[in-house]
This record gives C-alpha cells, structure tokens and sequence, in this order.
C-alpha cells in the first residue's frame, strides 16, 4: 500500500511522492498500472517520474525487467511505455522505486474565498509569479463542509472554495513562498490566511482534502466523479461551466481539485434509487467532458 511504503520510510528521512487521494489503500502496483498523479505531483511529478525498474510478465509469460536502477538505460524507454498501461501490456511483478528525501522545512496554507472564481484566479496567479508550490488544492464550499464534519479541523465553512497549498524546501525559502502566497491569495480577495501551526494540523488537513470522496456520502449515497484536465486560465470559467450544467440537469455538484495543474474533479451527487436519475447523471457527465475539451482541456 502506497501509504505503508512512506510511513516505512520516514523515519529514514524518505519519502515515496506519489501520493494519490487513496493513499492510505492504493497499492504500488495500482500506482504503475494507473501512472498515478496526486496532490504533491505538482512539483514532484506523477508516478513515472518515481519509479526506476518493474518486473513484467509479459503476455506470452515471458518475464523481462524494463528500465534499470544504475543507470538510465539506453534504447528506448519501454519502462516508461508499460507504466499507465492499466495492465493490457502485461502484469508487474516486481516495482524499484524512486525515494525522495524529506524536506527540512513545509508550510502549509488554507486560504479563504468567497467565490471559486477567486479561488482558481489566485492559484493561477501564484504559478504565474513563478512558484510552484509542493501542492495546490482547491475545495468548494458543499465538500468543505462535509470534510470539515469529518476531520474537525478548522477548515471554514462559511467560504465558498478553500485552496489548500503547501511548499517545501530549505525554511527560509519556505517562508519567502509562503508570504508571496499569502500575500498573491489577499491581493485576488481572501478573506482569511491560516498556516498550520503544527506537523499535526498540517496532517489533519491533509487528511480532509484526501478523504473527500468518502465524505460525500454525508451529502448523497452516490456520485459520479469525472477526472479531466483544463489550462489554469481557463480553471474559473470551466469551473463555472460545471455549476451550470449541474443547474441544468438538476443535479448537485461539489469540486474538489488538483487546482495547481487544472486537474478538475467535478463530483455530482444523486440517489441511485430515483428513477430516470443515471439519464441525467450520464448527460451531465458528458456535457462536463465536453466543456473540459473546449476550453483546450484533455481527459485525464
């Protein structure tokens, strides 16, 4: 499991960096399968960038190594080609992992706005300013609360999104980025500034953002969750898309985001036991796709 491999790890000073939001049950395996991105992929990078040999059984039942861990082997990088596959190239047996030392210093922010326009303008502005933060995350008022039930943490309920952004390295270059963070989130109108005060508040809202999914059920027994990525300019204007076909179909929609690289994940929440409701849901669904696709975005 992806999270047993880290807590093994740190107290050696290392860390595995993909950290996907199903961290505490995700597999190593899963992870090379999926090429798994996660909230510290922003400046990490997702799990290719970490992985350094796999052994494969191939179709046929051959087992070859791809990739090496001396060396960046020469030829064609059949390593990186297998990752992502989702297993119809062959299955992984064995995985060498890439290990990341710890940071000396992080600080963590939760910022506060009014409207989640605000909130991706900012994150676009901080990229722009030429940080790149460990992390950017963005959640909006519905999953706020619900995750705020959950965690108890102090996150606001009363905001209408909350970027939750982190940096890392040595601390007084942390402490630049994070007053030019705070200091970008008020010039495009946060209303509150907060910075974890401890590793276990920091943890706590970690937590919050990465048990998201599960918190919906607080709101509705199912969702549909669509996963696509759109440039950061275009994060608030796609974003307001979303609400508006949710409107449109009469469907409630909570986002949760990977908001530093504009990867979207809108959720729209139903009752699986109302009729006609996977008609709607499915339309809704598309229509997201398709706005995604538009605004010069991809599926992810």
């Amino acid at each position: 499991v992806n999270l047993d491999l880290t807590k093994h790890l740190t107290p050696l000073g290392y860390h595995f960096a993909p950290d996907p939001s199903s961290q505490q049950v995700c597999t190593i395996g899963g992870n090379v399968g999926n090429n798994s991105g996660g909230p510290h992929c922003l400046a990490y990078g997702v799990t290719n960038a970490h992985i350094l040999a796999i052994e494969v059984v191939l179709a046929d039942g051959e087992i070859v190594t791809l990739g090496g861990l001396d060396a960046e082997p020469s030829g064609y990088d059949l390593r990186g080609v297998f990752i992502g596959g989702e297993g119809m190239l062959g299955i992984t047996t064995k995985v060498a992992v890439r290990i990341t030392p710890n940071p000396s210093s992080v600080r963590t922010l939760l910022l506060s706005f009014d409207t989640p326009r605000d909130a991706a303008a900012t994150v676009s502005a901080v990229i722009a300013a030429g940080i790149v933060p460990a992390a950017m995350e963005v959640m909006d008022q519905g999953i706020t609360i619900a995750v705020e039930n959950y965690v108890n943490v102090g996150y606001p309920r009363d905001a209408g999104a909350v970027p939750l952004a982190e940096v890392d390295g040595l601390p007084d270059g942390v402490d630049i980025d994070a007053q030019r963070i705070s200091d970008i989130g008020r010039e495009h109108g946060a209303t509150d500034v907060r910075q974890a005060a401890s590793d276990e508040e920091r943890m706590l809202l970690w937590k919050g953002r990465k048990t998201a999914f599960g918190a919906v059920a607080q709101i509705a027994p199912n969702y549909y969750l669509h996963d696509t990525v759109v440039p950061r300019s275009k994060l608030a204007d796609t974003l307001e898309e979303v609400y508006r076909i949710a409107d449109e179909h009469d469907l409630a929609v909570v986002n949760v985001f990977h908001a530093g690289d504009g990867n979207l994940h809108p959720l729209l929440l139903f009752n699986g036991q109302e009729p006609g409701i996977y008609d709607r849901v499915h339309a809704a669904g598309a229509k997201i796709v398709e706005a995604s696709l538009a605004a010069g975005g991809v599926l992810s």
